[in-house]
C-alpha cells in the first residue's frame, strides 16, 4: 500500500479515535486542543521519517513535546507564570531533535541559545540576580546572537 494512502487511513483512524475519546471522556473536554496536537504531531513525525522532511520532523517534535507538557500541565494543576520556561526549551529541544536525525548544526546552535534562555530565565526565576544584572545579560546575550547573525548574513551576501 502506498504511503500517502496510509496516510490518509491513519488520518480518518485518528480523527475517529479523537472524536470516540472525547465522547467517552468528559473530563478530557478541557483538554481537547491538547490531544488533537498530539494526533496531528503523531502523522507529522511519520511524515517526517518516511519523506525524510526536516520541518515536519521539528514541527512533530514540537507539537508533541506541547500538547504532552499542557496535559501534564493540566493534571498536575501548574499555572503558566511559574512554568513558562519550559516553552521556551521545548522550542529548543525540537531543534535537538532535528540536529541528532539530520545533522543540521543550526539547529544545534538554536538548541544552545534556547538553553542559554532558559538558564537566564531560572537564575531570575530563583532570583540569584535582580532584575537589573537580569537584563544586563539578557542585552548582552541578544547583542551577541545579533551579531553572529550580521556576520553570518554580511558574509552570505558577499558570495
Amino acid at each position: 500500500m502506498k504511503i500517502s494512502i496510509t496516510l490518509k487511513l491513519l488520518k480518518t483512524v485518528f480523527l475517529i479515535l479523537y472524536l470516540v475519546i472525547l465522547a467517552i471522556y468528559p473530563t478530557l473536554q478541557n483538554i481537547w486542543f491538547s490531544v488533537s496536537i498530539i494526533f496531528i504531531s503523531i502523522i507529522l513525525n511519520i511524515k517526517a521519517v518516511y519523506f525524510a522532511y526536516d520541518s515536519k520532523l521539528w514541527l512533530g517534535t514540537f507539537l508533541l513535546f506541547v500538547g504532552a507538557f499542557n496535559i501534564f500541565r493540566y493534571f498536575a494543576g501548574l499555572k503558566l507564570q511559574d512554568i513558562y520556561w519550559v516553552y521556551i526549551l521545548i522550542f529548543g529541544f525540537a531543534s535537538l531533535q532535528v540536529f541528532v536525525v539530520f545533522r543540521q548544526k543550526i539547529h544545534l546552535k538554536v538548541f544552545v541559545f534556547s538553553a542559554i534562555e532558559v538558564l537566564l530565565l531560572g537564575i531570575l526565576k530563583f532570583a540569584y540576580i535582580s532584575k537589573f544584572e537580569f537584563w544586563y545579560l539578557q542585552t548582552m546575550f541578544l547583542l551577541y546572537i545579533s551579531s553572529k547573525l550580521a556576520i553570518r548574513l554580511v558574509n552570505n551576501f558577499r558570495r
